[in-house]
């Protein structure tokens, strides 16, 4: 197993790394799309990991993360009750009660990384407390490029940030807050630091690309939410460190 995570966590380096290029210029030629699916699918495997790791005695929750995301995507696209209205422009592949199956293992990423990052932390209840909150700050890099920039998606209404409607964001706290919830009632401490580590900087890495992505397109705001996160990591390192 811990061979595997290594080949893994190589794999999505080069791929983050290709990623950021091909997509923060925008290089990426249409027959090359399917290379979005494939980083997906690799954040995902490798928070999943890391959760696999974390709980041991509630390992159900990684189909339930993967599958449930999907449902709830699907509530919410054909309902717009969650997340507002909103209909899937590009061609994503493989869907799932009308819904890119990529959700799936995107939504293992925002929660694993989430999970990882929140560790940095050490008061009682942090995952409940946290976790959906970083899941929403992931989102407020996410989001903003998917929607207007790649233009995955497209909303019927707008709102105060970047037009998305404020209600998508609080859809996706209570979505992960689900998550972190149950997650919470099996969680382990880790026995592998360096996975844990890694995700905490898969955190950042997805924070990187899309906050790239956006300054490239001139989403400053984005790219502000996404240096954040590289500010309050070095900030936590640098107090647990000190003596």
């Amino acid at each position: 197993m811990f061979v595997f995570q290594k080949y893994v966590w190589k794999f999505f380096c080069v791929w983050f790394v290709i990623g950021l290029l091909l997509v923060g210029f925008s290089l990426l030629p249409p027959w090359l799309e399917w290379a979005n699916t494939v980083f997906l699918f690799a954040s995902g495997l490798y928070a999943s990991c890391y959760l696999w790791n974390v709980l041991p005695k509630g390992r159900f929750i990684i189909p339930f993360i993967f599958f449930g995301s999907i449902a709830i995507e699907s509530i919410g696209t054909h309902t717009g009750l969650l997340f507002g209205e909103y209909t899937y422009e590009a061609d994503f592949g493989l869907m799932f009660l009308g819904v890119p199956i990529t959700m799936g293992p995107a939504w293992l990423s925002v929660m694993g990384a989430s999970l990882a990052f929140s560790k940095l932390f050490s008061f009682r209840h942090r995952t409940v407390t946290l976790v959906p909150l970083f899941a929403v700050w992931l989102d407020l890099a996410i989001d903003p490029v998917a929607a207007n920039v790649k233009s995955y998606w497209i909303w019927a209404d707008g709102g105060l940030y970047y037009d998305i409607p404020s209600q998508n964001f609080l859809g996706r706290y209570l979505t992960a807050l689900l998550f972190a919830i149950l997650i919470s009632r099996f969680e382990q401490k880790t026995t592998m630091m360096e996975l844990e580590r890694n995700n905490q900087y898969l955190f950042l890495m997805l924070h990187i690309l899309f906050g790239f992505t956006a300054f490239i397109s001139g989403l400053y705001g984005v790219l502000a939410v996404g240096v954040s996160s590289s500010i309050c990591y070095l900030f936590l390192k640098k107090i647990r460190t000190e003596p």
